[in-house]
């Protein structure tokens, strides 16, 4: 039990410092300080850094997977899938502009060499087979995700780069949904019938 605190402490240490001095960019003596060790204390806990980024990226999609759960909590799925789908992507874009960094780590190559354990790696998908399990049950295939996780990841780094601490991006939610969905989903937006005059 002692020995998980402490792993838990340490990565909570490598978030904070990531925080203040870019992703990763901290020494193993600057955390051992953090921490109450020496660096070379570390070792017995995290092999490498890496590891830590490892432990860093579970943390960060457990908390993601969190996020999603309780997003899409009190929705239905068959009764409501836009109000799902588009519960589902503002819960997505604010996790991701809460924390810029965490969003470095979890969605884009920011650490040279690092590859998520399987482990990890495995939680990143429950993560995600969550994300999308509105649009599979409107039978979206992989090619309509992918555009919909595009668009959902444009908009995050739009709003991290352009607005921080704001909510333009976040506004734009509803009209990408729609719009999206029409696309992707053209039975949630039958096309009204013809006013045109008959002959």
């Amino acid at each position: 039990m002692r020995r998980q605190e402490t792993i838990d402490e340490i990565v909570a240490e490598a978030w904070e410092l990531s925080r203040a001095n870019g992703l990763a960019n901290f020494s193993m003596r600057e955390l051992g300080t953090r921490v109450g060790m020496r660096a070379q204390s570390l070792y017995s806990y995290f092999g490498s850094k890496l590891e830590i980024c490892d432990a860093m990226f579970l943390d960060g999609n457990r908390r993601l997977l969190e996020t999603m759960r309780a997003e899409t909590d009190g929705f239905d799925i068959t009764a409501d899938p836009t109000g799902t789908i588009e519960a589902t992507a503002r819960g997505f874009l604010r996790f991701c502009t809460s924390d810029p960094v965490r969003y470095q780590l979890l969605f884009q190559r920011t650490i040279p060499d690092f590859v998520p354990s399987p482990d990890s790696f495995a939680v990143a998908q429950e993560a995600f087979d969550l994300a999308i399990a509105p649009l599979r049950a409107q039978g979206i295939d992989d090619q309509g995700v992918d555009l919909f996780t595009a668009v959902l990841a444009g908009l995050a780094a739009q709003q991290i780069s352009n607005d921080p601490g704001g909510d333009r991006w976040e506004r734009v939610i509803p009209s990408a949904i729609t719009m999206l969905l029409r696309e992707l989903c053209p039975n949630l937006y039958p096309t009204p019938p013809s006013t045109r005059s008959q002959p």
